[in-house]
């Protein structure tokens, strides 16, 4: 690591340190518990893989598996975030979060076994598989919560403030990461694909400058953006969250309907044909 990744990964830890004081602090963790836990996931992963380059070293073996068993913990704790998100915005629809879900556990499936397809057969396997798995789950995640946000804003049915900038937080950072992955996982199986092989150890040396200048600009472009995020959550974390609304008396469906009848009518009628179809 040079200089300026030093430098930044440490604004990146004091920003961890923040967001998780501001989370337990207002007690996110009583209304959104996974990203309570994804915020802990990331101060720890980064501690303990920093511990690692410490005593290790930055090339050593155990670095090596340490950063991408990260990588792929992080992944997991901002898939279970983002699943959380949409639960919380659909919890009133239970029809609706019952397709959503399923939607959502097939796709992880899909997308580990497309994975892991994909890094089979393949020279430094591990990296790939962390790269294209990355990739691949923030792409989702993109497209998870740009759905969830249309489909809301179609029906007229706003996020609160703090879920918003979650949402936008890692929409940001999965945009980067798709970039940033991409861009990784074309230098591994691309034209530096002779690097890792077996029989081309004359070339190690002299392409090793090439890997760690990429290596150098993708991790500052990374800690760059990911403080842009966790700035977004502790800017949404820095006022005590007002006390939830309580739910409106409503009028009976009959008269409600009769009075407005376009009024969430066809969120209505979807979801309930959605709680037959899914009925065990």
């Amino acid at each position: 690591m040079n200089q300026l990744e030093i430098i930044l990964s440490c604004f990146t830890f004091s920003f961890l340190i923040a967001l998780c004081s501001l989370v337990f602090t207002r007690k996110i963790q009583l209304t959104l518990p996974f990203f309570a836990v994804y915020s802990c996931v990331l101060l720890s992963c980064m501690t303990g893989v920093w511990l690692i380059y410490q005593h290790f070293g930055f090339y050593s073996l155990t670095s090596y598996y340490a950063y991408w068993g990260s990588l792929l913990l992080n992944a997991t704790a901002r898939s279970l975030a983002i699943a959380e998100l949409c639960r919380y915005g659909l919890r009133a629809y239970r029809g609706i979060w019952a397709l959503v879900w399923r939607v959502l556990a097939g796709m992880s499936v899909l997308l580990v076994v497309r994975t892991g397809i994909d890094a089979s057969g393949q020279p430094n396997r591990i990296a790939i598989y962390g790269t294209t798995i990355d990739r691949d789950l923030a792409m989702a995640s993109i497209i998870v919560l740009v759905v969830l946000l249309l489909f809301r804003n179609y029906y007229g049915i706003a996020l609160e403030p703090l879920q918003r900038s979650i949402a936008a937080g890692i929409c940001f950072i999965c945009v980067v990461d798709v970039i940033g992955n991409t861009i990784l996982r074309n230098i591994f199986t691309g034209y530096l694909l002779t690097f890792f092989l077996t029989n081309q150890t004359a070339l190690w040396s002299a392409l090793t400058p090439q890997l760690d200048l990429v290596r150098d600009v993708w991790n500052t472009i990374h800690l760059l953006s990911f403080m842009f995020s966790v700035g977004i959550w502790c800017f949404a974390l820095r006022k005590p969250l007002p006390a939830p609304a309580e739910a409106p008396v409503l009028l009976p469906v009959e008269v409600y309907r009769e009075m407005s009848p376009a009024i969430n009518l066809r969120l209505t009628t979807f979801n309930d044909r959605l709680v037959e179809l899914l009925k065990p």
